[in-house]
């Protein structure tokens, strides 16, 4: 019920309007802002095996602003409206009628840019290639899609080098995945991944599936 809504409503209408642009124009759009899309794109006889992205939790705060954004827009709308009344009082100033306004602002851009990030970060393995999406560092909202043949040599697991992430990978399990096509750098005390990519906040469930495709 939900597909056939988005099928017919307003962003069905949107996605085949855009379906419609010329495809070597459409696919330079996209790719600039969001992961591949290998459904149009398969290469002769390549066949998806495993697609993980970032754990639920990265874009937890998003979709509890976005599931409730009726009700904060109206609580924003009530709130300003008695700071105004206060204003017109003459107990606060006029001033303070902005502050719901700028806080509800600010919420919804980070949430939006959180949501986009979250989308924005993707390994997809098929039989042929070892697809890896991420943001563009310093970039946003831009996107890098980085193909690779055969596959990494090594893949590790450590801690969120970010504190608050860090919380959450200790409840959930998850973990920072370190990619790299070339061996451990061994150090006097200790040994390090060299060169890795790092997908952060993967569960242990997704990193253990794509151990499985690779050496497996």
């Amino acid at each position: 019920m939900a597909n056939r809504r988005a099928s017919t409503g307003t962003f069905g209408w949107a996605r085949r309007r855009w379906k419609r642009l010329p495809t070597d124009f459409r696919w330079h759009i996209e790719d600039s802002f969001q992961p591949e899309d290998i459904s149009e794109r398969l290469l002769p006889g390549e066949t998806p095996i495993l697609q993980i992205g970032l754990a639920w939790y990265r874009a937890f705060p998003a979709n509890i602003i976005f599931r409730y954004l009726t009700l904060l827009i109206v609580l924003t709308v009530v709130s300003t409206a008695v700071l105004l009344l206060l204003g017109y009082l003459q107990i606060l100033s006029y001033w303070f009628a902005l502050v719901p306004v700028v806080a509800v602002v600010s919420l919804i851009s980070g949430s939006a840019r959180q949501y986009i990030v979250y989308n924005q970060w993707r390994v997809l393995k098929t039989n042929k290639r070892l697809i890896i999406s991420l943001p563009q560092p310093k970039g946003f909202p831009l996107i890098d899609n980085i193909e690779i043949k055969g596959m990494p040599t090594v893949i590790d697991t450590n801690w969120s080098r970010n504190p608050g992430w860090r919380v959450f990978q200790f409840f959930t399990g998850a973990r920072d995945m370190y990619i790299s096509m070339v061996a451990y750098k061994f150090n006097e005390d200790t040994a390090r991944v060299g060169d890795a990519l790092i997908i952060p906040d993967v569960t242990l469930r997704d990193v253990l599936e794509f151990k499985k495709v690779v050496f497996g």
